[in-house]
């Protein structure tokens, strides 16, 4: 993983350009600046659309770092004595997930190290 909390937000920045691109069915645009790809990608999300994904785009982030704190504490993703954070090469998340009037749904998640920013 990028050893700065900027590289994390990039890495942050350019998934969530990859997945508004996905859903609009266009290709993402990445350009040095992770955070004007993602302006530039919700500038083609229709105006209805945008508070409501800025919303979840920020429950994504507080939900991802705080399952990324669970995992730091349980040893799966740990501070190597270089300094550096590790994590396994691939990792599985357990998650709930419920939509307006349906019950809550379990799920898991597989996530590649190399997806969250590490190498």
């Amino acid at each position: 993983m990028s050893k700065t909390p900027v590289g994390a937000a990039s890495a942050t920045y350019r998934k969530a350009v990859n997945g508004i691109a996905e859903v609009l069915e266009i290709e993402p645009s990445h350009s040095r600046y992770p955070s004007l790809d993602f302006e530039a990608a919700l500038e083609a999300i229709p105006d209805a659309i945008k508070e409501q994904a800025i919303e979840w785009y920020i429950r994504g982030i507080k939900r991802g770092m705080a399952k990324a704190t669970d995992l730091m504490a349980e040893g799966i993703i740990y501070v190597h004595d270089d300094g550096a954070v590790r994590a396994p090469a691939k990792m599985e998340v357990k998650v709930r997930t419920k939509m307006r009037g349906e019950e809550w749904n379990r799920h898991s998640v597989n996530v590649k190290a190399t997806e969250i920013g590490f190498e």
